[in-house]
């Protein structure tokens, strides 16, 4: 009977072990793609305050490249409103 119960503990050891690294590997997983869509957030907020830069320098003058520079950050804008539904998505 003493070897019995050492087997099922043994056994219930490696299944505790088993179902606790597959957990660690999968909180893993959620760690890193909430870090890669917090380094993309950082990212596009760098370029969205380049934009507002040139944005500044293009409303001085007429410049014809000033239709690109509202598609652009249309654009990103829109970018950023994915990467948001995303993170919401991730941790919600």
């Amino acid at each position: 009977m003493g070897v019995g119960v050492a087997m099922a503990f043994d056994l219930i050891s490696f299944i505790v072990g088993v179902a606790a690294g597959a957990l660690t590997g999968a909180l893993a997983g959620v760690l890193h793609s909430l870090e890669r869509t917090a380094d993309l957030q950082e990212q596009l907020r760098k370029i969205k305050r380049e934009i507002a830069e040139i944005r500044i320098l293009v409303l001085g003058s007429e410049n014809p490249g000033k239709p690109r520079l509202d598609k652009l950050d249309h654009d990103l804008e829109e970018i950023h409103e994915e990467i948001r539904r995303m993170y919401r998505a991730t941790t919600g």
